[in-house]
């Protein structure tokens, strides 16, 4: 069972920002984001499972994940912005999730 080009690339973008789980200490400082970024990714594992697996639902539940993610990112970017300490590596790791979560909303809207 091959699943087509579309359904394959929505499953990788949608993998790429599971690696949200680095808040937890591994290679940031703000510890306060950990349990808000794992609970995206979780819901973005989830939403992968189910488009790799072609399940019933699967392309309403990866597009809801995704807009799930992409308001995380949105609100994890205004904090950077606003907060008192800059922080420039956090700030580009968010843009690439940005960019990454919104051609995947692109992609999902495409393969409708």
């Amino acid at each position: 069972m091959n699943a087509n080009p579309v359904s394959r690339t929505n499953a990788s973008l949608i993998l790429v920002a599971i690696a949200s789980i680095l808040h937890f200490g591994v290679a940031e400082s703000f510890i306060d984001a950990a349990i808000p970024e794992a609970i995206i990714a979780v819901v973005l594992g989830a939403a992968a499972i189910a488009v790799m697996r072609r399940g019933a639902g699967s392309w309403g539940l990866a597009l809801a994940a995704t807009l799930f993610a992409l308001a995380g990112v949105i609100i994890g970017l205004s904090v950077i912005i606003g907060g008192p300490v800059s922080r420039p590596i956090d700030l580009a790791y968010h843009a690439t999730i940005l960019v990454a979560l919104v051609g995947t909303v692109v992609l999902l809207l495409r393969s409708r």
